[in-house]
């Protein structure tokens, strides 16, 4: 794998199609991409990655979609917006990632990391429900799905009587909005 993350780019090699549906569909055009780094420099999770952020815009410039639907990163990158606010063109790397995790998702592409995709699944499911993260179900269906049944426990209880967790996440007030969203997400896989 760490030979892979190395090789030399090869310009006359790229092809522009992925770059073309990147900025069509997610609005982002990575040709403003100036390669200064400051991406990777802002990303919580850069040690984590087998492709760092900068290195993910380019993959997107050479058209390496294959690479991209099978990295780790994929899975592991939190959308925490760090990368977004110090990129000078504002690129919005989290909403790429966003969209080939869905393309990987779609197309069976399976996670590296046990359980990712449970969490996955789970998260747009209380979404779809509660139009948020309603994070304590979250975390319950997990552990039980996931066979880690007291995992969180003692966190859980302490992060409660502060305060820090409440057991009901409401709804948001414009449900019906969220879940058109998703009919219309959906819909347009399948077509």
């Amino acid at each position: 794998m760490i030979e892979n993350i190395y090789r030399p780019m090869r310009l006359n090699n790229t092809s522009s199609s992925l770059q073309e549906e990147v900025k069509e569909t997610c609005n982002i055009d990575v040709e403003l991409c100036m390669e200064c780094g400051k991406c990777t420099g802002g990303c919580s999770n850069a040690h984590i990655f087998d492709y760092t952020p900068r290195k993910i815009v380019q993959l997107v410039k050479m058209g390496a979609e294959d690479t991209l639907l099978n990295m780790d990163a994929l899975w592991t990158c939190v959308s925490c917006q760090l990368c977004v606010d110090r990129c000078p063109s504002g690129i919005n790397i989290p909403r790429i990632m966003d969209y080939m995790r869905e393309k990987a998702y779609n197309k069976g592409i399976k996670a590296r990391r046990s359980n990712v995709e449970l969490f996955h699944e789970l998260m747009l499911d209380s979404i779809r429900k509660t139009g948020r993260v309603a994070e304590t179900p979250l975390l319950l269906k997990f552990n039980l799905r996931s066979g880690q049944y007291m995992k969180d426990a003692a966190l859980g209880g302490r992060m409660f009587l502060k305060g820090k967790l409440n057991p009901l996440s409401p709804r948001v007030k414009k449900i019906d909005q969220v879940r058109r969203m998703f009919k219309k997400s959906s819909v347009s896989k399948e077509g």
